[in-house]
């Protein structure tokens, strides 16, 4: 009985010699096994991050990772900048799409002219425009009509204003 236990024994030594010793040349490989891993991310190489650079875009290197500051909530404009809950990062600014004509419900959404943005949508609840308010209808006249006169006619001219200077003078 002491051979048998001897043997298991040597067997147990030379498993866990092998496994402590190197790995093979094929697990290496498999395992992308590097003595110096390159280190992953942007920190040491910045210019990784504006290489991939979209037209449109600005790519920086936040937190180790190449982030879209013109439009990430979470790096608006420059690395760690937050915007509010519910605002929206447009070109770098954070804007709140719930109420800005010029992002209205989303970035670069523009409302008319006059029209305001409630709740991310151009003119909600708002009444719609009234026509300009016509004149009453005229007689037909012999001359055509003219154009809006700039001066009220002259019946409906005011007297002229006496000053003291003529009535002496």
């Amino acid at each position: 009985m002491i051979e048998g236990s001897s043997i298991r024994q040597v067997v147990q030594q030379n498993d866990t010699n092998n496994a402590s010793s190197s790995s093979s040349s094929w697990l290496k490989k498999v395992t992308n096994w590097d003595p110096r891993p390159r280190p992953s991310g942007c920190w040491n190489r910045p210019w990784v991050c504006r290489q991939r650079e979209a037209p449109g875009t600005r790519m920086r290197c936040c937190r180790n990772r190449c982030i879209d500051v013109s439009s990430d909530v979470n790096n608006c404009g420059l690395c760690r900048i937050r915007c509010r809950f519910a605002w929206q990062c447009c070109r770098g600014f954070c804007t709140n799409i719930n109420r800005n004509p010029f992002n209205c419900g989303r970035c670069g959404n523009r409302c008319p002219w006059g029209v305001r943005c409630v709740y991310g949508m151009c003119g909600y609840a708002q009444p719609w425009p009234r026509p300009c308010p016509q004149p009453p209808p005229r007689p037909p006249q012999p001359s055509p009509p003219r154009s809006c006169p700039t001066h009220p006619p002259r019946g409906d001219q005011p007297p002229p204003v006496m000053h003291a200077l003529n009535l002496f003078g």
